[in-house]
């Protein structure tokens, strides 16, 4: 058995294991007056600042709503594991989940375990919302996940290393403005030495498809709007190929990233000294409690990605919506929870203990935050850039095939036509099956 198909189903058996004792101390969790305690199960990553909202949350509720986490750590599951572990729990009418979060791009597929919220947050409260994070809320119409947290791709470098050029000082301010990847590639004639000069993850995932997007979505940015998921496309061609030779010809990149996920590709470009690295700005706090090098991951900054000469800056979103199962019996208390962590202060908590954009407007325009915090208008120019990956029921499954033939294409197993030839058969043969059945 694959050392994923173990891990998953250790990780189902663990949800049910959570079911049943959900279920044992639904019976027997009273408060002193002998009133039953509504306990809200909540599927997420439990990173430090979900640790200080719910601490805080359940105090406010003491005696009456109790939140318990159920955690999916970075380093035991990948996303795509944890996706397919919450489908098959929900599957299961939902093994005592009452509140998850989605990748962005799932909530099209988990639309139908969830309950619409349309009427839980009226226009005053959405308006509250960032458009580019409440964007990728709704299916058919309808308000069916809110936004937790909002990411954007970014590129890290490390500020000791580059400083000991030259002409480093210079190299940061043209990183600062957009540098292109045509410049980008130049750069790299400047630095002789045989550390790694540009990491991206590029492993069979979604992580590699966030690259491809990036970069197709710079040349053209309604491409899947006007094409579908044909990628028979001069555009589809140039920007795989960039991928392609980033590690093939140029040889700014390791052919080892075609074995990476983000955690994997972070440790190997802080290990190594790679010089840059294509990233989240999370990476910030994900790592500090399970640091690879506290005193190298102090010289990291951030800059934006590079992009096409003739394309525009452009940088994917990332990050994490809730739903609402609709199987819970408590989704009162679970919409009161939700919008707890929505408010200006929790979304405050999330920036600085999590490294995550907050959803809320206020961040960004009230001089208090901005005073506060410098980077937020700094954030609020890289929002204008970002771009969301197609907003399509299966786009998980397509991504997985145009994942697949991608890598093999980095690994110089195919030639970057006939990825782009086998992605767009497979998924049309993918969209054929799916109607017939």
């Amino acid at each position: 058995m694959s050392p994923f198909r173990i891990k998953q189903k250790w990780g189902f058996v663990f949800l049910v294991i959570v079911a049943v004792v959900y279920a044992t101390l639904y019976s027997i969790d009273f408060n002193s007056s002998g009133k039953r305690v509504k306990e809200i199960y909540f599927a997420d990553r439990v990173t430090a600042a979900h640790r200080t909202l719910i601490e805080k949350y359940n105090k406010m509720r003491e005696g009456e709503v109790k939140i318990v986490p159920i955690d999916f750590p970075n380093y035991e599951f990948s996303t795509n594991e944890r996706k397919e572990l919450l489908a098959r729990s929900l599957r299961g009418r939902g093994d005592g989940i009452d509140l998850f979060a989605v990748d962005l791009i799932w909530v099209r597929r988990f639309a139908k375990w969830c309950e619409p919220l349309d009427k839980y947050f009226d226009q005053r409260e959405r308006s509250r919302i960032l458009h580019s994070a409440l964007e990728s809320c709704y299916f058919d119409g309808e308000l069916v996940a809110v936004p937790l947290d909002l990411v954007q791709g970014v590129m890290y470098y490390r500020e000791d290393i580059l400083k000991k050029n030259k002409n480093g000082s210079r190299i940061i301010e043209e990183l600062k403005k957009n540098i292109t990847w045509h410049d980008f590639i130049e750069l790299k004639k400047q630095f002789t030495g045989e550390d790694p000069f540009y990491i991206f993850p590029a492993a069979d995932y979604e992580g590699l498809i966030c690259s491809f997007m990036e970069l197709v979505l710079s040349l053209r940015p309604h491409y899947f709007e006007e094409e579908g998921f044909n990628l028979n496309t001069p555009e589809a061609e140039r920007s795989l190929q960039l991928l392609v030779d980033l590690v093939n010809e140029y040889k700014l990149t390791p052919k080892i990233v075609t074995e990476f996920t983000e955690i994997p590709s972070y440790e190997y470009f802080i290990k190594n000294d790679a010089l840059f690295i294509r990233g989240w700005p999370s990476y910030d706090k994900d790592f500090e409690e399970s640091p690879f090098d506290p005193e190298k991951q102090k010289y990291l900054k951030k800059v934006p990605i590079p992009h096409f000469a003739d394309g525009r800056p452009t940088s994917l979103f990332g990050g994490w919506n809730l739903m609402v199962s609709k199987f819970s019996d408590k989704k009162e208390d679970v919409v009161d929870f939700i919008k707890f962590l929505l408010s200006d202060e929790s979304q405050e908590i999330f920036y600085k203990e999590a490294g995550y954009y907050p959803v809320t407007n206020r961040f960004y325009e009230d001089q208090l935050y901005i005073d506060r915090y410098p980077d937020a208008h700094e954030y609020k120019d890289m929002i204008k850039t970002g771009v969301h990956r197609p907003a399509h029921e299966e786009y998980t499954r397509y991504s997985e095939i145009m994942s697949h033939y991608f890598e093999m294409a980095i690994r110089n197993e195919i030639t970057v036509k006939e990825a782009l030839e086998k992605s767009t058969n497979g998924i049309r043969f993918d969209q054929v099956i799916t109607k017939k059945f």
